[in-house]
Formats: C-alpha cells, structure tokens, sequence
C-alpha cells in the first residue's frame, strides 16, 4: 500500500509504501470474515483496505475490497476524504487473486491526499476439503428421553443438505463416530456413561466430509 500525505502550496508531499500479510480462517458455520489493515502518514493521512471474503457452499471464496482515504489531524481520524470499491470475484479451492489494484484520493484543490494498494489473495484449504463437499448440517440437540434408561442419548439434527451420501456421528467426549445413511434426521446412541457427554454431527459425501455441528466439540452435551 502507498500512501501520499499532500504538502499544500509550500511544503513537499510525503509519501511512504507499506508491505502487509494478512490471514483468516472460515469454515461452513462462520463462512465470514474481513481481512483489514490501515497505514498513516504524516500523522494525517490514512489508507484503509478491507477486503470482506466469504465462503460459499460449493467451497468457492468470494471477495468484495474497499480502499478508503481519511485525512485530518491524527492518524484516528475518521473523516472520509475517499473511497473506492473493487468489483467481487470468486476463487475456487487453491485457487488466487493476483495483482487487483485499488486507489482513492482527495478531490481538493490544495489537499490532494492519496493512497493506492495491489494485492494479492489466496484460497488456500485443509486436507480433504474441495468443491463439491456438502453444507454443515443444522439443529444439532442431544437429549437423554428416556428417564429409565440414561445410557440411551438420543442426537436430532435438521437435514439441510442435498447431496449427502451419508451423516457422521461424533462422541467428541470419547472420540468414538458413527455413520448413518442419507436423509436422516436423528440417531440413538447406546451404553453411553452417566457423566456428562457431547456430540456432533457432519454431512459426508464422496467429496468429503462437512464441517461439524456444532463447531465447537463441548457446546452440545448432556
């Protein structure tokens, strides 16, 4: 990113170039995140790039870049001088983003503030994950209904996905899984102990697996 701070009629411009590296992680239960970085100059003027990225079901990531240009009397300054916005584009798993450019700058007369940015993106993924894997699975609830016979836990989850070969069952206290067939809504787990046990499900198909449900292997216990 460079970013130029306008000297006016009798002081020279200023201008600084800054190197950056940003990262972040998504998956199908939080397919949302924006990657952010900021650069002042002359303790007046500020370059801010975000880059919103979002994960879609068919494990492409969209990208939607803003560069905004802020300029008053310190580097806080949240007064809007420009702005400029990227058009969004798609990258498929492993796939990258190379050399989009932004730029804004002040429209002033005397104050010709300006930041311009080229950055790079890359949709890097885990072992096993690609296009064409299933969506998570949603409403997971584990529940004990029979009073007589607390060893039976019973797992409910909604069946949102299409085109799912099979679901996985996870004891995430035990580290013990299970596999059902398609279009199913519901599983009784047998034998399990008294104390208190958690649980996950996940859409399978020959592409892979899902993400868990919940994400978090300790949030959906009884």
């Amino acid at each position: 990113m460079t970013v130029t701070n306008a000297g006016g009629v009798f002081d020279d411009d200023t201008t600084q170039t800054f190197d950056f590296r940003r990262q972040v992680r998504l998956t199908h239960d939080n397919p949302t995140n924006t990657l952010t970085t900021s650069h002042c100059v002359a303790n007046q003027t500020v370059g801010s790039l975000s880059v919103r990225v979002q994960l879609r079901n068919n494990e492409m990531v969209v990208e939607a870049p803003t560069l905004r240009l802020l300029e008053g009397s310190s580097c806080l300054t949240s007064d809007l001088d420009g702005s400029s916005e990227g058009i969004q584009q798609g990258m498929r798993p492993g796939g990258s983003l190379t050399g989009a450019r932004l730029s804004a700058r002040n429209s002033e007369a005397f104050s010709p503030d300006r930041a311009s940015v080229t950055f790079n993106l890359r949709h890097a993924t885990g072992s096993g994950v690609g296009a064409g894997r299933p969506a998570p699975v949603a409403g997971v609830v584990a529940s004990r209904p029979d009073p007589a016979d607390p060893s039976r836990v019973r797992v409910d989850w909604q069946d949102v996905v299409t085109d799912e070969t099979h679901f996985q069952l996870r004891n995430s206290t035990l580290n013990t899984t299970v596999s059902v067939g398609p279009n199913t809504t519901s599983f009784t787990f047998t034998g399990q102990p008294a104390e208190r046990q958690c649980y996950q499900v996940r859409a399978a198909n020959s592409h892979g697996p899902s993400d868990w449900t919940p994400v978090s292997p300790t949030q959906e216990c009884v």
